[in-house]
């Protein structure tokens, strides 16, 4: 909180504030009567002041609009009667409206039964209220993606006894891989598999993982932020938008050019025909949950600006840093959670107003 500068007059003062809260900028006002005793102080905003000398301190709450507020202050005490400054019953309107807001808010989480664990701990997501208490889709994703990756040993299959046999591990990873290796090996597309009716292709390899620790990251990832959704938009919204940002991710991924056609600071968004994991999905959740509640005020969840700096670092750490990750599945999938809110906020505008 930063103060820009004091008034002597406390109607003004408050005609002020008045002015800056129909700017969407948050002022404190501190009036401070002195007297000759010395100053008193205290939280006199909604009081009634007639008299005496006074010192209205003017404080802002978000330190990016201090310089816009400062501009603000100097154009009042250029002409403080203009009319663009008298907005007491807009002001008024509008702070009944923000109140309105905070208790559909309250009632909302009011209806909590069951919290995530993030959401107890007042961690990653905050404010989670439900509308039902089952995650029946967070379940699903987590039991198909621990049975698909054990069965393929963690896209190292187990090789099999007889020679020139693929071993069960082997069949079922080709099976749900994003293309068949043989068809890959003929001229090297990465889509001849979805090319001859393989669809499920799109999906299947969602639910594989390269080791225990990317399945086990992928699934906590998942069940703190899917349940949450699921609880909020129900279980088919949840599974629409998990599988569309998991499939957005795959090819994005797979679209990719070639290491050997990036220069080498770019290599990690090099594009692979065998990208797998629910990594693309899960971060399309993450996308969905930071720019929703940006645009509809009542939403009941949101994530805390520190864990959204701490994801897309890092992102960011992936991209430069590691290697053998796939950067252009987690890419695609943010940009269809992201698309994603923005569309259903416009299309269902009174659903969280």
């Amino acid at each position: 909180m930063r103060r820009i500068g004091t008034l002597s007059d406390p109607t003004k003062a408050r005609r002020f504030t008045d002015y800056l809260f129909t700017q969407s900028i948050e002022c404190n006002l501190d009036i401070e009567k002195t007297t000759e005793s010395g100053p008193q102080t205290g939280d006199n905003t909604n009081g009634e002041v007639t008299a005496g000398d006074y010192q209205c301190h003017l404080w802002i709450r978000d330190e990016e609009q201090v310089d816009r507020a400062r501009e603000e202050l100097a154009a009042f005490r250029a002409d403080p009667d203009a009319e663009k400054f008298r907005v007491a019953s807009e002001a008024e309107s509008l702070r009944k409206k923000k109140a309105s807001d905070a208790q559909r808010k309250k009632q909302l989480v009011k209806k909590v039964q069951h919290r995530t664990p993030g959401g107890m701990s007042g961690g990653g997501l905050s404010r989670i209220g439900a509308r039902q208490q089952t995650i029946p889709v967070v379940i699903t994703i987590i039991v198909l993606s621990v049975l698909a990756s054990f069965s393929t040993g963690f896209d190292r299959p187990q090789r099999s006894l007889i020679p020139g046999e693929p071993s069960s591990e082997e069949t079922l990873r080709n099976a749900l891989t994003f293309v068949e290796p043989s068809d890959y090996l003929i001229d090297g597309d990465p889509y001849a598999s979805i090319k001859k009716g393989e669809v499920w292709r799109l999906v299947t390899p969602i639910f594989l993982h390269g080791n225990t620790f990317h399945l086990a990251f992928n699934m906590m990832a998942l069940f703190f932020l899917g349940s949450a959704i699921e609880r909020i938009e129900g279980s088919v919204f949840l599974a629409v938008l998990f599988i569309a940002s998991a499939i957005v991710g795959t090819l994005f991924q797979v679209s990719l050019p070639p290491e050997s056609a990036l220069p080498p600071i770019l290599h990690g968004l090099a594009g692979s025909h065998s990208s797998i994991g629910a990594s693309g999905g899960v971060i399309g959740l993450f996308g969905y949950l930071w720019i929703r509640p940006m645009l509809s005020n009542s939403y009941p969840i949101d994530i805390s600006p520190s864990n959204v700096a701490f994801l897309l670092g890092y992102l960011v750490i992936c991209i430069f840093f590691l290697d053998h990750i796939a950067n252009g599945a987690h890419i695609g999938g943010l940009f269809m959670g992201m698309l994603a809110a923005v569309v259903i906020a416009k299309a269902f505008p009174g659903r969280f107003p």
